[in-house]
């Protein structure tokens, strides 16, 4: 119990804090006090806090590896960004390597489990968003996708494939790649987005609005057959789990894969919920 309700905290806090380390005891989160935004650390039990980061440039949206030695940022403004890493157990001078390429429109990094290596879309010189991955120490990132993507979902638990969505004219939906860059494919060819998989990596939940308003769907893994390229019906395939006028967003499983956590709107703000993995019992926290 104690384990859900760490990371049901950590989840709740992810508008200001999106690093938690491995056992609750140190959160990692933005803060503008000092002029410009830059990276704290906090000790949950004592409240002390440490400036991570300090430079004159912007520095947010803070990720931490999962070994807890490493976090992952933005620099820079949000249009016009790169992507550092930072040691976190390197004494007094931390290594720190910029891993993007250059500058441009990048979203917050996504950590492998094994910690080695970083997934995220970037939008340089105005040709679409597309998802590139780069190991830790490395500045040549190697592109992933070569369609237009909303962002990257996640990993699986065990690193050999990135789930990521799609606005591809021809693509749209949620596709599965091999990190290495082979076997990508497509597995819902419906406006679908914000993939996640169970901590098994058996399921995938998602956020669709195929039905006219952001709803959360689940597929099982074994199900995926890359149903679109033929134009097959995958709604088959997925099965949904709320049914409200409102929408639903940021889902996230629990640490034992038997419940989701959400946001939804449905009493006319936004809200955090859990659910069974069926989708009942739908409970507001």
């Amino acid at each position: 119990m104690k384990e859900i309700l760490a990371i049901l905290l950590c989840f709740a806090l992810t508008l200001i804090i999106v690093g938690c380390q491995s056992g609750g005891t140190k959160l990692y989160f933005t803060s503008d006090r000092d002029g410009n935004l830059e990276i704290y650390s906090t000790i949950v039990n004592s409240g002390e806090e440490i400036n991570v980061t300090d430079k004159a440039e912007d520095e947010y949206d803070p990720v931490l590896s999962p070994d807890s030695k490493w976090v992952a940022f933005l620099v820079g403004e949000k249009n016009n960004s790169s992507i550092d890493v930072l040691s976190l157990d390197s004494g007094d001078s931390p290594e720190r390597f910029t891993i993007s390429k250059g500058t441009g429109k990048f979203s917050t990094p996504v950590w492998s489990p094994d910690s080695k290596r970083v997934a995220f879309t970037g939008e340089v010189s105005g040709k679409g968003s597309r998802i590139y991955i780069t190991a830790v120490g490395e500045s040549s990132p190697a592109r992933l996708s070569d369609i237009e993507v909303t962002g990257v979902g996640d990993w699986s638990h065990d690193g050999d494939s990135v789930v990521f969505s799609s606005i591809d004219a021809e693509r749209s939906g949620i596709h599965v790649r091999n990190p290495d860059g082979v076997n990508q494919r497509q597995m819902t060819c419906a406006r679908d987005y914000d993939p996640v998989w169970s901590p098994d990596s058996k399921k995938l939940a998602f956020i669709s609005e195929r039905d006219g308003n952001a709803e959360i769907y689940a597929m099982d893994r074994d199900a995926m057959d890359d149903l679109c390229p033929d134009k097959k019906d995958s709604r088959l395939e997925a099965y949904q789990l709320t049914e409200t006028d409102e929408r639903e967003s940021d889902v996230s499983w629990s640490p034992d894969g038997k419940r989701l956590i959400f946001v939804s709107e449905r009493d006319g703000n936004k809200e955090i919920y859990v659910m069974e993995e069926s989708g009942n019992k739908q409970t507001r926290l």
